[in-house]
């Protein structure tokens, strides 16, 4: 007899990596409220990263991360769009993308030096 896994397909692109640390957000179309957030960063790749923050986002909103360059120093803003935000508890857990143009840019600057961080 054969088990059927239960487990999720992997859609990612790019391995992400586990780092944690606080970014600032800005919404390019607030809903209402504030136009600057503080994401808790969870992991990051390529392509995108996961955060948990306190204030909900809707699929397709476009925001401004200010991702480090190098630790404690220089930082680069990153364009990207929500693809998910799902509640958990207190919070949501957000997928970001980065926009094409903005993650090519910031990944051949720094993205070996903020994995490092």
């Amino acid at each position: 007899m054969s088990r059927i896994s239960s487990m999720p397909v992997e859609r990612r692109r790019h391995t992400r990596t586990n780092l944690q640390m606080t970014i600032r957000s800005v919404r390019l179309d607030p809903d209402c409220g504030d136009v600057i957030d503080c994401l808790h960063m969870q992991n990051i790749s390529r392509s995108g990263l996961g955060a948990v923050t306190d204030r909900a986002f809707y699929p397709g909103q476009r925001v401004i991360l200010s991702l480090p360059i190098v630790p404690g120093m220089a930082r680069k803003n990153v364009y990207a769009r929500v693809v998910r935000c799902r509640r958990n508890r207190q919070a949501y857990d957000v997928g970001l993308e980065f926009e094409t143009l903005s993650a090519g840019a910031w990944c051949g600057v720094g993205a070996s030096t903020v994995a490092a961080a």
